[in-house]
């Protein structure tokens, strides 16, 4: 089947059988540079949200709206603001289907629209005319009767971008003229770059892949109403009851997401493929994708092959100690290499290491990290534990649970402005709580299981824990369970699938 799209008089079509061979991004990008000086400006914002979906998807797939997203208020109230905003992610998390969406239900805005993917754009930044092709787009000068709207897809890949848009910002802020609105897949060069140039004109804003909530709501294109857990947790946690009572009639679509993700992870183009074999298929492509379009880029990396080969030796420890010791054993590299290796998988948001919560008695206290690939679906690529029976019978599901529910804790955490942090807890005598999640002055300990039964060590964990902090409100038990309250102990056996 093509894909055929009619816009007003217009028309073309792609036809399928070439979408894997085809760089659509590169092609429909500059597609649309070139029409953007031809057509009525309802055609270009229609072309634009129609080829997103082809450069973002590859294939024809529903535009999927900010407002759908768990966090898309916080993104939508920092675009009213006069500040520069910048939307982060990894790779395919919806940044441009973002960009697009916001373009067509806003299209009285005068929008200019850049994407640092395309060379002919970058070339004219790179020469430092940044304000003249806004200006050339816009058929205005900044300033004059309409405030113009910046949007710049990739914006880490054009390093000379950054200290124009200060410029430009600096002039103009006073006058309320111009919202620049950027993307970036990599922290990388985006964060680095942020820094030095746009210290205190910036709004740093994630997106991250779908959680539980987003996948069942996307799944089966529904509304699931109601706060979350969560937030619900923070605020008062005498009330979880009422909640998991209020997302019952959601329970198997839930239950089944929650399935859906500890194998596929959250990636909104993975949730829309249908067969297992589709979905493995993209993975891999996402993978190689990284490998050679992100990570070829960047010079300090001289040895593609150790890259990916750190990448696989850390799928396969997720959710243990780091031990550079077995790393430098496995990878036969200098121990500087490995840390700067692991740092860029960091800084592209492909791995994530949560550290130890420092107490007083430092001495009994485990100070190693334990690191995570952040995506389940990547997991099992890399593993090969690619279905929930695999996953159950090599011993691994809990580690998957724990990367699941991580990501679910990152993006409640996004939802605040105040300074949030995830820990883990291990004493040298074998105790542990899976995380620790810091809200001055408070503390919220969770374990993670599996099981459908309460495991008593798990329980004593939070007790031994909660002892040793009294800024404990309560502690969380996530496991396959029913809900339980242990009011003398003031911990929470929470069913996994309620995490919305």
């Amino acid at each position: 089947m093509a894909y055929i799209s009619q816009l007003g008089s217009y028309s073309f079509s792609l036809p399928s059988e070439v979408w894997p061979v085809v760089n659509y991004r590169i092609i429909c990008g500059n597609l649309l540079y070139l029409c953007k000086t031809l057509l009525p400006c309802n055609i270009i914002i229609s072309l634009t949200i129609l080829l997103s979906n082809i450069i973002i998807f590859g294939m024809e797939l529903p535009n999927i709206p900010i407002t759908a997203r768990v966090n898309g208020a916080i993104i939508l109230e920092s675009l009213k603001n006069p500040f520069i905003s910048a939307i982060l992610g990894p790779r395919r998390v919806g940044k441009s289907t973002f960009i697009a969406w916001y373009m067509e239900s806003y299209s009285k805005h005068l929008w200019v629209s850049l994407n640092m993917d395309i060379l002919s754009q970058r070339k004219i930044i790179e020469s430092e005319q940044l304000q003249s092709e806004i200006e050339r787009q816009a058929l205005q000068k900044i300033g004059a009767a309409k405030k113009i709207w910046v949007a710049i897809d990739e914006a880490q890949k054009c390093p000379e971008l950054f200290e124009q848009i200060k410029v430009i910002y600096d002039l103009f802020k006073d006058k309320n003229s111009i919202k620049f609105i950027l993307t970036g897949s990599a922290s990388l060069d985006l964060h680095n770059l942020a820094a030095e140039s746009l210290a205190g004109r910036i709004d740093l804003l994630d997106l991250r892949e779908f959680t539980i909530r987003e996948t069942a709501q996307f799944n089966n294109s529904i509304n699931i109403s109601g706060n979350s857990l969560l937030d619900q947790l923070a605020e008062d946690h005498t009330k979880i009851k009422q909640i998991i009572t209020a997302a019952m009639p959601y329970q198997s679509i839930l239950h089944e997401s929650l399935q859906l993700q500890l194998v596929y992870g959250g990636l909104p183009e993975v949730m829309a493929l249908q067969s297992a074999r589709e979905r493995f298929r993209y993975l891999d492509q996402y993978i190689q994708s990284y490998l050679e379009k992100d990570v070829r880029k960047i010079t300090e990396i001289t040895n593609l092959d150790l890259y990916q080969k750190l990448l696989a030796v850390l799928a396969e420890y997720t959710g243990s100690l780091r031990d550079d010791s077995r790393l430098l054993e496995s990878l036969g590299c200098a121990r500087n290499t490995l840390k700067k290796y692991r740092g860029y998988l960091i800084a592209t948001k492909v791995f994530q290491e949560v550290f130890p919560v420092m107490q007083d008695s430092l001495k009994r206290i485990i100070k190693s990290p334990k690191g995570y690939i952040q995506n389940n679906g990547i997991l099992s690529v890399l593993t090969g534990l690619d279905n929930l029976n695999i996953l159950k019978k090599s011993g691994k599901i809990g580690y998957r649970l724990e990367n699941w529910f991580l990501k679910e804790l990152q993006v409640w955490l996004d939802r605040s402005f105040k300074r949030q942090h995830i820990y883990f807890w291990r004493t040298t005598r074998d105790r542990e709580v899976d995380f620790i999640v810091e809200q001055k002055p408070n503390l919220i300990p969770f374990e993670v299981t599996y099981s459908t039964i309460i495991d008593s060590r798990k329980i004593n964990n939070l007790v031994a824990f909660m002892q040793q902090n009294k800024n404990c409100a309560c502690g969380v038990l996530i496991y396959n369970g029913t809900y339980l309250y242990k009011p003398d102990l003031k911990i929470h056996c929470i069913p996994a699938w309620t995490i919305c």
